[in-house]
């Protein structure tokens, strides 16, 4: 039962659509940071909304089951990075679709 009548989706249900929004925004508007959210459990979902134009990541649902997954994709992250020789700036917005 939900006391404000209306419920919402959360977790990874919610990640297609993220990247597909947090793209759309990007494509639209390059210019403005997008804080990318929606169904982020490890590293390859934030690389995949990185990739999509968020600049920044946020971690919600995926902590209430792993109080660590933050961290363990900020490792995950500085890792990707350094073997690579890359920014993380380097790669936001930069999936194409056409």
């Amino acid at each position: 039962r939900l006391g404000a009548v209306m419920g919402g989706m959360s977790g990874p249900a919610i990640r297609p659509l993220a990247v597909r929004l947090i793209y759309e925004v990007h494509r639209a508007v390059p210019a403005i940071p997008i804080i990318g959210i929606g169904g982020v459990t490890c590293l390859r979902d934030a690389l995949e909304l990185m990739l999509a134009g968020a600049s920044a990541i946020q971690v919600g649902t995926a902590s209430t089951s792993n109080p660590l997954t933050c961290i363990e994709i900020i490792d995950a992250m500085e890792e990707y990075f350094t073997a690579r020789d890359i920014r993380p700036a380097d790669i936001v917005g930069q999936v194409r679709i056409d």
